[in-house]
């Protein structure tokens, strides 16, 4: 089967006049098929905000988490601070923000896990692991293919089992059946079996009874799901 292979694949915009070339690591993707039609989805690695090629004081400050959703069309940015800004978030077209972006995404023929004793046996021999998880709409008009580098692994010889913990992931709003990038949330996945999954989503609270809202994993949903693991060196 065929996985990402998130180590080599990158995506790198480009701002007007060419003063920034910014190559960024894939984190995650997601692929939606809806009305016959499958759209991709990435996630890119998160970094801080920065005074690019500043001469001291590289980093920003107040300082906020800067990453990136991409479609092949559109990016939605969100700046995470503190406190907690949901307007500090942009959404659009590349054409009218980019000079150009650059897709480099890779992928590797990987070996499917058949049993929790193939994921364990493939843990301890250090593959790389590759999660792979499938949602679907009540009505199955709507389906989403998740995948997603298996960073945390907990696995027992025996009996062998095993549970992925992981993230962070694209999870689309399986309620609504929307494509739109501001439909996603940032979210990590945990999962020990072949037919559930759970999420824990990105999401404001406060951060005392009274205090200012800041961005936390909270919120977590619970999904039927087809999982699997592949395994590759």
């Amino acid at each position: 089967m065929n996985a990402c292979d998130f180590s080599r694949s990158f995506i790198t915009f480009v701002i007007p006049k060419q003063a920034n070339n910014a190559r960024i690591q894939v984190e995650a993707c997601c692929e939606i098929t809806a009305a016959g039609r499958t759209e991709p989805f990435w996630l890119v690695a998160s970094c801080k905000a920065e005074n690019t090629y500043a001469e001291q004081e590289l980093f920003m400050q107040p300082n906020y988490d800067f990453y990136m959703i991409y479609s092949q069309q559109g990016y939605r940015i969100n700046r995470v601070g503190m406190p907690y800004d949901l307007s500090a978030g942009e959404v659009g077209l590349i054409s009218e923000r980019f000079e150009a972006v650059h897709f480099s995404i890779r992928s590797v023929d990987a070996q499917r896990c058949e049993s929790p004793a193939d994921v364990v046996n493939a843990t301890l021999q250090e593959r790389v692991l590759v999660g792979q998880t499938t949602l679907s709409s009540s009505d199955g008009e709507f389906t989403a293919v998740l995948q997603y580098p298996v960073k945390t692994m907990n696995v027992h010889r025996d009996p062998a089992d095993f549970q992925v913990d992981t993230g962070p992931v694209l999870l689309p709003d399986m309620g609504s059946a929307s494509t739109a990038l501001e439909a996603f949330s940032v979210a990590f996945i945990a999962w020990r079996a072949p037919d559930w999954a759970e999420f824990i989503l990105q999401q404001p609270i406060p951060a005392t009874e009274d205090g200012p809202m800041v961005a936390h994993y909270a919120q977590t949903r619970v999904f039927e799901a087809q999982n699997l693991i592949l395994a590759h060196d």
